[in-house]
């Protein structure tokens, strides 16, 4: 009902308003459709395991899977609640609404009706993995393209591919166990976790402490106010886990400064925008944690976190850079007041607390004091307790923080869900092995293979979000490279590295258009001086992906 599921509004942007209105409702009736899915699956999972108690809790499994249930109910009836607002308000017609719902049905009837032709039993029996393959991802892409919610997208697409062997009756108990199984994770409680501490340190005034000592950092380099954005974006991302949150706290702050002082603005919401998702390598960091998961431990989350530290200061490196540079020609006037002690005393001692979060948190999980789901919890408690040190933390902030988490991790887990049962349905299609067969026979060599993969993800960072391309590609590519004798660590920092860079490029580039509201700017504007940014960020990507020791010297020091 908030609207904060993922989509691509690729082709409600273009059309009238009349044709996205139709659209709308269209992608509406697929989740009410998937909402009668939940409810389904979870009604049997509830008689199904009724009689099976879980030991440590004491209480029946069907008991606890009645959150599919309840899911699937809360999903119907919202869905209901949009189409008849959309009715209401004449945004919708009834004889449109009838007309979407007749095309749905003609377009199903047309699928069990070629599931029964000889064409169809040819491709199953005889080219089933090219051909799941073709389905999954032609059905994921169509749904994607109508900007069809991405976790819904992904559970249809995962439920089309099943349905070419199993029939539907077993079908649809198979979608709910395989959606409550992919969350059955102790490791998940991390992500909730982790983005508490960062809504709590966006609304209890961490930012500008770090603001402050960005700028004593920066202000002898050229472009002071630009080298003090990255900086700052820098340290407050690797504490909140979030380029968004970076760019939103910091770039309020440092655009009405620069506008004062005359700075270039679509350079500097170039600047703020590339920055922020460097603190997504630098740890503690979300997507580490949900690339660990995926791979089943294969690359620990410390191991994740400690490689992170090379590569995240080579893609804020490469800001620095640019904009050092461009201030130079420009003839941007550097600060050469001295340092005095106790102004830098002063400004350390305040940043102090805030930077120690991560080195309790990373120091706590290498000295086994904690594991990293508990140093998550450290993380979200250290937080609080910093806010309210601080003084910057109200009731109403912290209700408005625990709200974000609420919002934020529903819509990531839920998305985690639907991709985990579009996981499993490739795994049992064979359609990995099938994608690495296809790589490896382009080339053998891990260096190709790996640069295509690259150039892959780029692509793919253009139109998808981080999240759902992670839950995506990260299954798909990860059995190639382990295959070729890749480190799973260093993979996934370059994996991350190239999705990072993706959340900055439209249409999709979430953190382009925080940086572009903030300043109010166009991105055709700003889209030039991204440019050379985004080539050096490139150069540092090779970099990172040709050179594994820059992710694994830190690890292998400590034994990882």
């Amino acid at each position: 009902m908030t609207g904060r599921h993922l989509n691509l509004p690729l082709v409600t942007d273009m059309v009238s308003p009349k044709a996205a209105a139709r659209l709308n409702a269209f992608n509406t009736i697929l989740a009410l459709l998937f909402g009668l899915v939940l409810s389904y699956s979870g009604f049997h999972a509830i008689s199904d395991n009724a009689r099976t108690i879980v030991p440590l809790l004491g209480v029946s499994l069907g008991s606890i899977q009645s959150v599919l249930l309840i899911s699937g109910i809360l999903t119907v009836l919202s869905q209901g609640v949009q189409l008849l607002a959309a009715v209401r308000s004449g945004a919708l017609t009834l004889k449109s609404l009838l007309g979407i719902v007749v095309t749905m049905l003609a377009v199903s009837v047309f699928w069990l009706v070629f599931r029964k032709t000889a064409v169809y039993e040819n491709l199953v029996f005889d080219h089933l993995e090219i051909f799941s393959l073709v389905v999954l991802f032609v059905a994921f892409f169509g749904f994607l393209f109508l900007g069809t919610a991405i976790a819904a997208g992904l559970a249809f697409a995962g439920i089309i591919t099943l349905s070419l062997q199993l029939d539907f009756g077993s079908l649809f108990t198979t979608v709910g166990e395989n959606i409550f199984s992919s969350l059955d994770n102790f490791g998940f409680l991390a992500l909730p976790f982790f983005v508490l501490a960062g809504a709590i340190m966006n609304q209890g005034g961490i930012a500008q402490r770090l603001i402050d000592l960005a700028m004593l950092l920066g202000r002898r380099i050229a472009g002071n106010l630009w080298q003090s954005n990255i900086l700052a974006n820098m340290l407050f991302g690797c504490l909140s886990g979030s380029g968004i949150a970076a760019a939103t706290a910091i770039g309020s702050m440092i655009a009405p400064a620069a506008r004062e002082k005359d700075y270039d603005m679509p350079f500097t919401t170039a600047v703020n925008a590339a920055s922020a998702p460097c603190g997504m390598l630098i740890p503690p960091s979300g997507p580490f944690i949900l690339y660990s998961l995926i791979t089943g431990g294969s690359a620990s989350i410390i191991a994740m976190f400690l490689a992170g530290y090379l590569p995240g200061m080579i893609m804020g490196g490469a800001v620095m850079l640019v904009a050092w540079l461009y201030a130079k020609r420009r003839g941007y006037s550097v600060d050469r007041s001295p340092y005095r002690f106790s102004e830098v005393a002063i400004v350390f001692w305040r940043a102090l607390p805030s930077l120690s979060l991560v080195v309790v948190v990373i120091g706590g999980i290498l000295g086994g004091v904690f594991t990293a789901v508990e140093g998550a919890g450290v993380a979200a408690l250290y937080s609080f307790l910093l806010a309210v040190v601080y003084r910057d933390l109200t009731m109403a902030k912290l209700i408005r923080a625990a709200g974000e988490t609420v919002v934020t991790s529903g819509a990531i887990l839920f998305l985690i869900a639907c991709s985990g049962l579009m996981s499993w349905s490739m795994t049992f299609a064979s359609i990995p092995d099938t994608i690495g067969t296809l790589l490896m026979s382009v080339s053998e060599n891990k260096y190709i293979v790996l640069l295509l993969i690259n150039i892959s993800l780029l692509v793919v960072g253009v139109f998808m979000d981080m999240t759902p391309a992670m839950l995506i590609f990260t299954p798909i590519f990860y059995p190639v490279v382990t295959e070729l004798g890749i480190d799973p660590v260093h993979f996934g920092v370059v994996l991350i590295y190239n999705l990072c860079m993706g959340v900055v490029t439209p249409p999709v580039g979430t953190v382009l258009f925080v940086s572009c509201s903030i300043t109010g700017e166009k991105i055709t504007k700003v889209v030039k001086p991204l440019l050379p940014i985004f080539f050096l960020q490139f150069a540092g990507l090779l970099l990172v992906t040709y050179l594994p020791a820059i992710s694994l010297t830190i690890p292998r020091l400590f034994g990882l």
